[in-house]
């Protein structure tokens, strides 16, 4: 299937959605999938404090997660993806000394690689990351990574939609806040 027709045949699919944080979810499993995982992860950036947090989640275990619930942009695999705009990998946790604040939650979980790329919106700017874990080392080849950008791609179109579709409750939920206080 060439870019252009994945690329389609994804929009088509997040067009039809009627629930996109599970659209969302279901192309960070995919995205695993296609690299030959079944662990996959969303961390979206909070401009706030350029910390990248946990929004989709797939079979990642709670040791892991526990111990990576926050990464702040340069850190770890997703940290400089998000940082430098373009893929990070890690081939092996226990040994990378640039994966050294997740280690011992990676051993724990028993998650040895990950990549990630990062998630952008159509001006560039980064939304997140989008990454791909392992039980054994791992180096992601030229499909692996191609393959997860696209998926990047389409899931940057659905969190814009996400975002846009949420914004009335978002505002609804200040202004009953506001008129209770």
């Amino acid at each position: 299937m060439s870019e252009t027709s994945f690329l389609a045949a994804g929009m088509e699919y997040l067009a039809k959605s009627q629930d996109l944080r599970g659209t969302i979810e279901r192309l960070v499993r995919l995205a695993a999938n296609a690299c030959g995982t079944d662990m996959g992860s969303l961390y979206l950036l909070d401009p706030t404090d350029n910390y990248l947090r946990p929004f989709a989640l797939v079979n990642l275990p709670l040791e892991y997660t526990a111990g990576c619930s926050a990464v702040g942009l340069g850190e770890q695999c997703c940290g400089r993806a998000a940082l430098h705009k373009m893929p990070w990998s890690v081939e092996d946790m226990r040994t990378d000394p640039l994966f050294s604040a997740c280690r011992d939650a990676a051993a724990e979980a028993g998650i040895r690689a990950g990549f990630s790329v990062p998630v952008l919106d159509e001006d560039g700017d980064v939304l997140g990351t989008l990454a791909s874990h392992f039980r054994e080392p791992y180096r992601p080849d030229v499909y692996a990574l191609e393959r997860s950008r696209l998926f990047a791609q389409l899931i940057a179109l659905a969190l814009v939609r996400y975002r846009t579709n949420n914004l009335p409750s978002q505002a609804a939920t200040l202004a009953n806040q506001a008129a209770a206080d």
